[in-house]
């Protein structure tokens, strides 16, 4: 049985937990629902997903929606419609003629409830609904990612990083142990050269510092101020770095 949500951390682990969590446990209906029966079906969809929900950290549209009111090619035709129905869900649905499509192929309330779109698993399903009413696990089955990518983007946007989460999910599907160590050995090295590019960043920082002072003590008091700067930068990227691989290693000796 897939460990989705190890699956979805190895794609994307600086995601939301929460959010990576409720995909996590909604993958199987999701699985049923859009017969995401092979490994490039799933990867695909988890690629589109990961991305559109803009790396596992929102089921909600960033904007107000105030954009959609009056959108008749939407549905919006009420007064508030707009924000009423803004994007909601991993691939988001927007406005209310949307809304009603996807609550009746569903089985759920999501125009009169239009806020539970974006809780789970309503917002993993919403992603299922979209990926079947386009018939992308054609395109998935080739491997065509860009041709998904048009017709969940309706253009290109996103391209590389749709291509790099599809591809870890293909790794994280065929072998999640070693997919999680290498994303793991993707931060100790990050870690490494942000390291090194603090000490090399901090003689430049320092003779800046000197050359734009006037006073006869302000040298000394900006570039320490400025090294500082670079060096507490520097320390909490290293830190991020170090604490996400120990929790990838972690994640990997459970499988």
């Amino acid at each position: 049985m897939v460990d989705f949500a190890k699956v979805l951390f190895a794609v994307v682990p600086s995601g939301r937990r929460d959010v990576i969590d409720g995909f996590g446990a909604s993958m199987d209906k999701c699985v049923a629902f859009a017969d995401l029966s092979t490994p490039n079906r799933l990867a695909g969809f988890i690629g589109q997903c990961a991305e559109e929900s803009a790396s596992f950290r929102t089921t909600v549209e960033y904007a107000s929606g105030r954009a959609y009111n009056g959108r008749r090619d939407l549905g919006n035709v009420e007064p508030g419609d707009g924000p009423r129905f803004k994007g909601r869900g991993l691939i988001q649905l927007t406005g209310r003629a949307n809304y009603r499509q996807a609550g009746r192929d569903l089985g759920l309330p999501l125009e009169e409830s239009p806020e539970t779109a974006a809780r789970f698993p309503q917002a993993a399903l919403i992603a299922a609904w979209y990926w079947k009413s386009r018939g992308l696990n054609k395109f998935a089955d080739a491997r065509d990612w860009r041709a998904v990518t048009l017709r969940v983007n309706g253009g290109e946007r996103g391209l590389a990083e749709r291509e790099l989460y599809t591809n870890r999910a293909l790794h994280a599907l065929a072998d999640l142990r070693g997919a999680l160590l290498a994303i793991a050995q993707e931060h100790r090295d990050k870690a490494k050269g942000k390291t090194l590019a603090a000490a090399v960043a901090s003689a430049p920082a320092l003779a800046a510092a000197g050359m734009s002072a006037t006073g006869p003590t302000l040298p000394l008091f900006a570039s320490g101020a400025a090294m500082g700067l670079v060096a507490g930068a520097f320390a909490w990227g290293v830190k991020a770095d170090r604490d996400m691989a120990a929790m990838l290693e972690d994640a990997a000796r459970d499988v």
